[in-house]
């Protein structure tokens, strides 16, 4: 929501600013960051404090008539990106008024020229009214919404099954395509599934995991890593997550085919994530599934109509006729 807040504030400016601000961004990464000549680092520290202290309503920036503050420059240079606001810290603000002074003149002669009457721009800024104030609310009623320490224990207990988690070992082979050309990268799918194959003998055999490596493992195309990977249910290919989570413990999955090579599972151990661990990111989904109530309920009760034969359905995202509109419920 912040971010379309800071577009809003920038949204002539940045168009304006990028030239002149763009120069002072290269001169900052191009210079080393330095106090003015004749000042010590004290003095600009000092003199840095006193500006902080002002006012936030004091005029900094007059252009005939208008009149602009401290706190309206401060808000602007806090909309621009981090990498502008360190060169605006580091070189000053002359920058930033030069071309505030020039959206200012700008909008003056917008004015005058009565650009601000049209039917277009009186639609474009209730437009964005609009949706700066609903992102306000989403805003408020996402940062009013609380999860209890309960409510996320209470979900872990009933969820435990999205938490499970596995030790693995993998062991990948680059696959090279049929009609690839000659000296492409990776091995025919029969020699990979042969390669693995030998691979999971030579540790059921008892071989030690470094030797086994060391044995078999051939830069970007045959990975052997010796050392397990922890991952969650869910969060590989759908492919290798099926199969890795029906394994028992150390036993060894078939070789699984995806777009650019065969993995070979090993489950080392099944293991439950800590309820510390997956907190924060049950909290969040409890957060929006709060939300979504809430959004759902708002919208419920609103007296919502739209003219059906304006806002139709394509048969090809219902699959349902367009020419058959719902009766409305109102007029």
């Amino acid at each position: 929501m912040e971010i379309r807040r800071r577009k809003m504030a920038c949204i002539i400016l940045n168009s304006l600013i990028g030239g002149a601000l763009s120069a002072l961004v290269c001169f900052a990464q191009s210079s080393p960051a330095s106090h003015p000549a004749g000042k010590s680092a004290a003095q600009s520290s000092s003199a840095s404090a006193s500006a902080q202290a002002s006012s936030p309503e004091k005029v900094v920036l007059k252009v005939g008539e208008a009149k602009v503050t401290k706190a309206d420059i401060d808000y602007l240079i806090g909309s621009l990106s981090p990498q502008v606001q360190k060169a605006v810290a580091l070189r000053g603000r002359k920058p930033v008024g030069d071309e505030y002074a020039m959206m200012l003149l700008l909008s003056q002669k917008a004015q005058s020229d009565h650009l601000d009457a049209s039917s277009d721009f009186q639609r474009k800024i209730a437009l964005e009214k609009l949706q700066l104030l609903a992102q306000e609310e989403y805003r408020h009623m996402t940062e009013s919404i609380n999860v209890s320490p309960d409510e996320i224990s209470a979900y872990y207990s009933a969820h435990k099954g999205e938490y499970e988690e596995a030790q693995l070992r993998e062991f990948v082979i680059r696959k090279k395509a049929a009609d690839s050309k000659a000296g492409a990268t990776g091995l025919p799918v029969a020699e990979a599934k042969a390669r693995l194959a030998a691979i999971q003998k030579a540790i059921e055999s008892g071989t030690d995991l470094k030797q086994v490596a060391k044995q078999f493992d051939v830069p970007n195309v045959v990975m052997v890593n010796p050392q397990p990977v922890t991952v969650r249910k869910g969060e590989m290919l759908p492919a290798l997550d099926k199969a890795a989570f029906e394994l028992k413990d150390n036993q060894f999955s078939q070789p699984v085919e995806t777009a650019q090579a065969l993995v070979l599972l090993q489950m080392v151990k099944h293991q439950q994530a800590d309820l510390q661990a997956v907190s924060s990111q049950i909290e969040d989904s409890l957060r929006q599934q709060k939300l979504k109530t809430a959004l759902d309920d708002l919208k419920a009760k609103a007296n919502i109509w739209m003219d059906p034969d304006y806002f139709k359905t394509s048969e090809s995202s219902s699959g349902e006729s367009a020419a058959t509109p719902a009766t409305p419920t109102h007029p």
